[in-house]
């Protein structure tokens, strides 16, 4: 009994404790139970209204596709049934049962983006078709693209091998082709020719198929990068210049885009297969990338040249001009030792020129040593002066003659017989006496040439062994090693003849025993472009200089000169003289230099009218140093006009200012606004190129000019 009365105690306890935890528990838990609930059935009713909305919106958006694709349907019908009743109709009236259905008209879009696709030449008259090229691209394609690819391989595999980190164990290219289509020209327009460039305008669509898969291997794992199906449509402009009278009478060419391309894509694909350029924003990254990294180097007033003669056909620029004094010569009657000239050393005849055939002896015939000889000299192959043919053993020639000249340039005399066949030759290096001038000023220097045997000069140059079928790259190698070795032998030969020829021709005529003709003549170096004369001094040694100069140049050549009425001599009295313009003092200052600016005048961009509803026709004038130009290209209702003229000012100092201004029509016109340009900004820089603001206009009008500048004396 006791201990079911503790059981009972223990009971009692525990519902007394439950109840009280039940009353502080149920208050709290309660409302947020009754929380929980109420959340639980609005997310119910708002999901089930959700389900009903879609489903709803669902069902209406069939309804009204349906009907939106039935009344189209209707209205096709209804639109196909009148061009039958009005075929029917015309097929009735003219008596024809079989007259085709009036065509169904073409939505404006659609046909505005037929025409955009359209090439050139269906829309521009002086734009031709160019069928002929597309077929030769047609036929040279699957060569180009074997040797074109072979080169992309060979030309970038060792910059990249060299360049990656260690970690990259191998990286090459598993496939390169420009696949299998060529592109199309779309048409060719010829901008204009001349004497010295032609230029041509082009329309290109390339679709070819491109596919090229660059592979590197990360710690073992391959990791691909595919650049394929490249789609590119742009206007190219070429220019062959300069042309020139020598096979292959082209120099190079000049490549530019006219505008960015129209259309440009690719595809370029990383792992696992993911296409870059189908993400969001990719093409309008590619649009950002073309204007700010090609446009600056490709598009027009830029251009690639691509070199194919030597120093792109043309001569290089000359540093300077040596005047040549040909005083005298001594000799000339020993030129019988000489290779070809048929004559004995002392008597002048053959030697024993006599045959015997069939019993018959001909006699000797003499040549006199009386027989005249011509002397030719140059520092240019293009450009030659033979002194007048002579017949003396002691001939003088009063004449001067200018050539232009650089370090690397040669002074070659040479002796011919009167049949033109070359006795004897002399090749002096012109280096040290343009060394000397540049520290002493205008260097004076006597040569005593000895015209010696030509074979010496004329030795071929080593050509490399032929290759037999099959030969191994390490025998191509060694091939190639032996030839560049052989070239620098013959080079390094000539170079030490030459020399020997300098030092020889310096010494007194005394001196030469070979018994070969000696050429005696005086060179004078000028530089182009003379030092300032800085103060009074410097202006009195200059003087006492050139007095003694001329001194001793009227001493060595007492008689009156015949100038050459050669090209080069009378730029050289022009760069003497110079135009007749005084300062207003009468006097020009010393330190005044005058030169010649060269402006280019390419193109404008958003050159506009006040009336910006009418296109302006404009013409670009040019002004400095009292001379004024204007662009004579026709250029009519445009807001972005391309000249591409030319103009040469010249007598200008630095003190002078370029001002260019754009009018409409002529050059007295309305006015589109103009800058100016400071001489010797451009003289600082030798060369100035840029876009220049035009002021005077409220527009953000522009125009793109290049201008040099050089000294004339």
């Amino acid at each position: 009994r006791t201990l079911e009365m503790g059981v009972a105690g223990a009971l009692g306890e525990v519902r007394a404790t439950a109840g009280t935890v039940s009353g502080i528990v149920r208050p709290v838990v309660a409302p947020v139970f009754l929380a929980l609930v109420w959340l639980l059935n609005e997310i119910a009713s708002t999901f089930s209204v959700y389900i009903f909305g879609t489903c709803i919106g669902l069902l209406l958006g069939g309804l009204l596709v349906a009907g939106s694709r039935g009344s189209l349907a209707s209205a096709d019908a209804a639109a196909l049934a009148t061009a039958k009743a009005k075929s029917a109709a015309a097929a009735a009236k003219s008596g024809t049962a079989d007259a085709k259905p009036v065509p169904l008209p073409i939505p404006q879009d659609v046909l505005a983006e037929a025409l955009r696709h359209l090439p050139r030449w269906t829309k521009e008259p002086d734009v031709d078709r160019a069928s002929w090229l597309n077929n030769l691209l047609d036929a040279l394609w699957p060569h180009v693209d074997t040797s074109v690819s072979q080169v992309i391989k060979d030309s970038l595999e060792p910059v990249l091998r060299t360049s990656v980190p260690p970690l990259v164990s191998w990286i090459g290219f598993e496939k390169v082709t420009l696949g299998p289509t060529p592109p199309c020209v779309g048409g060719v327009k010829v901008m204009g020719s001349s004497s010295e460039d032609v230029m041509l305008e082009l329309e290109v669509v390339l679709a070819t198929g491109l596919d090229i898969v660059l592979t590197a291997y990360v710690f073992g794992v391959r990791i691909p990068i595919r650049v394929h199906d490249l789609q590119l449509r742009a206007n190219l402009r070429v220019t062959f210049t300069p042309l020139v009278a020598k096979l292959p009478c082209l120099g190079g060419l000049e490549v530019s885009l006219m505008s960015l391309p129209e259309h440009a894509d690719f595809g370029l694909t990383v792992p696992p297969g993911i296409d870059l350029m189908s993400l969001p924003g990719m093409h309008s990254v590619l649009r950002f990338v073309l204007w700010k990294f090609v446009s600056p180097m490709l598009v027009y007033p830029a251009k690639m040249t691509i070199p194919i003669m030597d120093n792109g056909g043309v001569e290089k620029p000359s540093s300077g001009m040596i005047k040549v004094t040909n005083i005298s010569g001594a000799g000339f009657s020993e030129r019988g030792k000489l290779r070809g000239s048929g004559m004995s050393a002392g008597s002048g005849s053959r030697d024993s020129f006599s045959k015997k055939k069939s019993g018959v002896s001909f006699p000797q015939i003499p040549i006199l040593t009386s027989s005249r000889y011509i002397v030719q000299l140059n520092t240019r192959v293009s450009r030659k002066i033979s002194l007048t043919s002579k017949s003396a053993d002691q001939p003088t020639w009063d004449e001067t003659h200018h050539f232009l000249t650089n370090n690397d340039s040669t002074f070659t005399a040479v002796v011919l017989s009167g049949n033109l066949k070359e006795l004897g030759r002399c090749e002096i290096p012109l280096r040290r006496l343009v060394a000397q001038a540049g520290h002493h000023g205008n260097a004076f220097t006597t040569l005593h040439i000895p015209l010696g045997d030509p074979d010496l000069y004329l030795t071929p140059i080593p050509a490399p062994r032929d290759v037999s079928p099959g030969a191994s790259p390490r025998v191509l190698a060694d091939i190639a090693e032996e030839h560049e070795l052989a070239l620098e032998k013959h080079a390094l030969e000539l170079s030490t003849l030459r020399v020997n020829a300098l030092d020889c021709a310096l010494r007194p005529p005394a001196s030469h025993t070979d018994g070969v003709p000696v050429l005696t003549c005086t060179i004078e170096y000028k530089p182009l472009g003379a030092v300032d004369v800085a103060d009074d001094s410097q202006k009195g040694e200059l003087a006492t200089k050139e007095a003694s100069q001329a001194s001793a140049r009227k001493a060595i050549d007492p008689v009156a000169k015949i100038d050459s009425d050669s090209e080069e001599d009378n730029v050289a009295e022009k760069v003497k003289s110079g135009p007749d313009v005084k300062s207003p003092t009468g006097v020009d200052p010393p330190s005044e230099r005058r030169g010649i600016l060269t402006v280019f005048v390419t193109r404008g961009v958003r050159v506009l009218r006040d009336n910006e509803l009418k296109l302006p026709n404009p013409v670009a004038t040019v002004r400095c140093a009292g001379q004024s130009y204007t662009t004579e290209a026709l250029v009519e209702k445009t807001k972005s006009p391309v000249w591409d003229e030319e103009f040469l000012f010249f007598n200008v100092v630095e003190g002078d200012t370029m001002t260019l201004s754009v009018n409409h029509k002529t050059a007295t016109g309305e006015f589109l606004g103009g800058f100016d340009l400071r001489v010797a900004e451009v003289a600082a820089n030798k060369e100035v190129s840029d876009m220049f603001q035009l002021q005077g206009v409220t527009n953000a009008a522009s125009v793109f000019v290049k201008a040099r500048f050089a000294y004339m004396s």
